[in-house]
């Protein structure tokens, strides 16, 4: 996989590769190289956007603050327009998903009012961020220019400390967010923790070779946890803009019917991401560092150990 460490290659240039690949992946998707629906390259070119945020907090201790702002600043404002255009289809999505979960107890209900309401508001939202403000062709100019920056970020140590104090920095703030949540659980806390989830997963997945298995399981569980509060984000922002113009989302009836529905499925999923929280964020920041650490050590002296052999079988 592209989005991981490799044993053969420096940490200085995995981290490169890492990052090359996903810019370029962004650049090409976003200047027409990519052949399939424009949602499609939203969803795509977000998620590339995300990944380099995440491997900018990791190196961020070696590149300095001035670096990673300018360089975090650039990928989150080209994300910006897009995320305006996987909003409003993700509200017709949580509104399917959301039926098709209760859909027991709906008697016959459909919502088809609010579903047109809100395919009609996508159609718009396309309209004018991706043809009136050609946000592809200026989100991949941006990508262009951060192209020939990413040398420089990119040049780190060859030596674990590159990316350590980023990971136990990622994970102390994914669970600070998490403990905030807990104590708090408003939409601003509860959405402030999935982002800092998603970022660590995303540095966990990188470094997933230093233990495959390991790496995978905790990935994964991050994942669930992003996975969780995403949906859980989705419903609190379908409920903001159902009430937010009440006259344009159906009868009143139907409005109720789905508010109701949408904070008992929030109720759900909050509790359920409480306590995969609960379970994930058991270590000390530093502990989480070290033992990964320690990973990283076995997995590099293993390499290295690899070498002389692959030579002595090597036909002569």
């Amino acid at each position: 996989m592209a989005f991981e460490l490799k044993s053969g290659e420096s940490l200085r240039k995995n981290i490169r590769r890492i990052a090359r690949k996903q810019v370029e992946d962004a650049l090409e998707e976003l200047t027409g190289g990519h052949e399939g629906p424009r949602d499609e390259v939203v969803h795509e070119v977000r998620k590339r956007f995300k990944k380099l945020r995440a491997l900018l907090r990791l190196v961020r201790p070696e590149i300095g603050g001035r670096t990673y702002r300018a360089e975090n600043t650039c990928f989150r404002d080209a994300a910006r327009p897009l995320t305006e255009v996987r909003d409003a289809k993700a509200f017709i999505e949580t509104l399917d998903n959301l039926t098709e979960h209760f859909k027991e107890h709906l008697a016959g209900r459909s919502f088809s009012e609010v579903r047109k309401a809100l395919q009609a508001n996508l159609r718009a939202v396309r309209k004018r961020v991706l043809d009136e403000e050609n946000a592809f062709a200026v989100g991949g100019e941006t990508v262009r220019q951060a192209s020939e920056r990413l040398p420089s970020w990119t040049d780190v140590p060859k030596k674990w400390r590159a990316v350590g104090q980023g990971l136990e920095n990622g994970y102390r703030q994914a669970s600070s967010a998490f403990a905030d949540a807990a104590a708090d659980p408003t939409v601003v806390k509860l959405h402030e923790w999935r982002k800092q989830a998603k970022y660590l997963r995303y540095q966990l997945e990188i470094l997933r070779p230093i233990w495959p298995e390991r790496m995978e399981e905790l990935a994964g569980e991050a994942d669930s946890m992003g996975k969780l509060l995403g949906d859980d984000h989705d419903l609190a922002m379908l409920r903001e803009t159902l009430t937010s113009d009440p006259e344009g989302f159906g009868d009143e009836g139907d409005r109720e019917v789905l508010l109701a529905l949408i904070d008992r499925r929030r109720a759900e999923l909050t509790e359920e991401a409480l306590q995969l929280g609960g379970r994930f964020f058991q270590d000390r920041p530093r502990d989480f560092a070290c033992r990964l650490k320690g990973y990283w050590k076995k997995w590099r002296t293993q390499a290295r150990m690899k070498q002389p052999n692959q030579a002595e079988g090597a036909p002569v």
